[in-house]
């Protein structure tokens, strides 16, 4: 048997399909099944044993992250490190991929497995075993639980201020003239007692004015507009309107105790420590920040953090166009909406940053495009914070830009040379030249170089 195997595995809910293949993509062991229970798990460790006393030396395994489900084959493989047994979660991203290229048309659970051990096979740089790294705590990973179960809390409050409003839109709409940045909360507490028109000119402003944030002259305007509604309101529609409202309430509420229940088990953590000292970034985000990033050592600079959130920007370029240069949005999208809100923070209290959205303007960039540049700017800083365990200094940063502008230099220097010197190596056969089924601009392109040559 080889020295090493690759063991492809896709899970699905309540048993996994499995592959084993050999360097050379030759199966050792065909696809097999097992269940996510306690038998199934003791028989994967047992199969293990037996390729091993067969000359295996090496096993390792991939599993794709499917949110939660992979978890019980991943603790179970990882307690076997010292057997030379390693796993990793893969990108489904990478997997897909690969199962694109080989142009299979039908995907079963076998072949997802194939692929997994393919994709091991051919991208191994692009995998983490976790040989050299030393194993995180739970408490980050719990706190990310946490954080999707507030999140969905989230999503469930939009679904329902979307439905509220739908139903305003039909039966009480002149109340809709206070909902253009959202439905207020004294707005919800007067729909959750009276969820109608005709309840609320019942009511009266005396009642109206009780609600909190309902001032005398509000509460008048309220019933004036009431007034004008003529749409016949069913019990059932009330009701309705009565429970959506006090759902929201409800759902607000949650999140926010959520919120503060889970910035208080992170609050002494030193890596919240070390983000709270970055003006624009307080505790319930720095707390959500230091969730979502868990540990530092796992990326090599602060480019491949930028590229693990999708902040950085990219753009296409084929033949003589380059377009679609925009922020990636790739990746996790929940710590982009927690950076997007810090900055706006940020541009007011924070002269770095005040002055990279200035900068960014003086450009011609709109709102959206400069503040994606601080958004990154923004997660550098995070970066050297957390990587080198020392506070917020904006002396630091600005000793930090003049080097960098230094090496920019350099750097736009050298790519000048080496562009040049990749155009010499591309027309090395053969000259550029015009005289070619080319495009116009392709052309007024060679012909100012050819100019430019013969100047020189």
């Amino acid at each position: 048997m080889n020295k090493k195997g690759y063991l492809g595995i896709d899970v699905s809910k309540g048993y996994s399909d499995f592959l084993l293949l050999d360097e050379s993509k030759s199966a050792i062991e065909e696809g097999f099944q097992l269940h996510d229970n306690k038998h199934g798990r003791e028989k994967l460790r047992e199969l293990i044993e037996g390729w091993q006393q067969q000359g295996l030396e090496e096993l390792f395994c991939g599993v794709e992250s499917t949110g939660g489900y992979e978890n019980n084959w991943y603790s179970c493989l990882k307690a076997l490190k010292k057997s030379s047994v390693y796993v990793c979660r893969i990108n489904p991203k990478g997997v897909k991929s690969v199962s694109d290229a080989s142009l299979k048309r039908t995907i079963t659970d076998a072949v997802s497995a194939e692929n997994i051990a393919v994709y091991m096979l051919s991208f191994p740089e692009k995998l983490d075993y976790g040989i050299h790294l030393e194993e995180t705590g739970t408490a980050f990973k719990e706190g990310r639980q946490h954080l999707t179960c507030i999140r969905m809390h989230q999503k469930q409050k939009v679904q329902l201020s979307n439905q509220l409003e739908k139903l305003l839109y039909q039966y009480f709409g002149e109340v809709l003239v206070y909902c253009r940045n959202g439905i207020p909360a004294w707005l919800l507490t007067m729909l959750s007692k009276y969820p109608t028109a005709a309840m609320a000119i019942k009511a009266g402003a005396v009642k109206l004015a009780m609600i909190k944030s309902i001032s005398k002259a509000k509460a008048d305007a309220i019933i004036g507009k009431a007034k004008n509604n003529v749409q016949d309101v069913s019990p059932q529609v009330a009701h309705l309107i009565q429970f959506t409202a006090k759902e929201i309430l409800h759902k607000e509420g949650v999140v926010k105790d959520e919120k503060e229940y889970l910035a208080s088990l992170h609050a002494d953590t030193p890596e919240v420590a070390l983000l709270k000292t970055i003006p624009g970034l307080g505790q319930s985000s720095a707390v959500t920040v230091a969730l979502e990033i868990e540990d530092i050592s796992k990326f090599a600079s602060a480019k491949k953090l930028g590229a693990f959130f999708g902040v950085h920007p990219t753009f296409k370029q084929s033949g003589d166009e380059v377009w679609g240069n925009h922020m990636s949005k790739k990746g996790r999208g929940e710590i982009r909406a927690v950076l997007y809100m810090a900055s706006l923070s940020a541009i007011r209290y924070n002269p770095i940053l005040k002055q990279v959205y200035v900068n960014a303007r003086v450009k011609g960039m709109k709102h959206y495009p400069a503040m994606g540049v601080v958004m990154h700017k923004f997660l550098r800083i995070i970066y050297g914070v957390l990587k080198n365990k020392t506070a917020f200094n904006p002396q630091v940063d600005e000793l930090n830009q003049q080097k960098a502008a230094g090496k920019q230099q350099e750097k736009e220097q050298q790519d000048k040379a080496e562009k040049k010197i990749n155009k010499q190596k591309k027309h090395r056969f053969q000259e550029a030249t015009s005289d070619a089924p080319i495009s116009r601009r392709k052309e007024q392109k060679i012909r100012k170089q050819i100019a430019s040559q013969a100047s020189s």
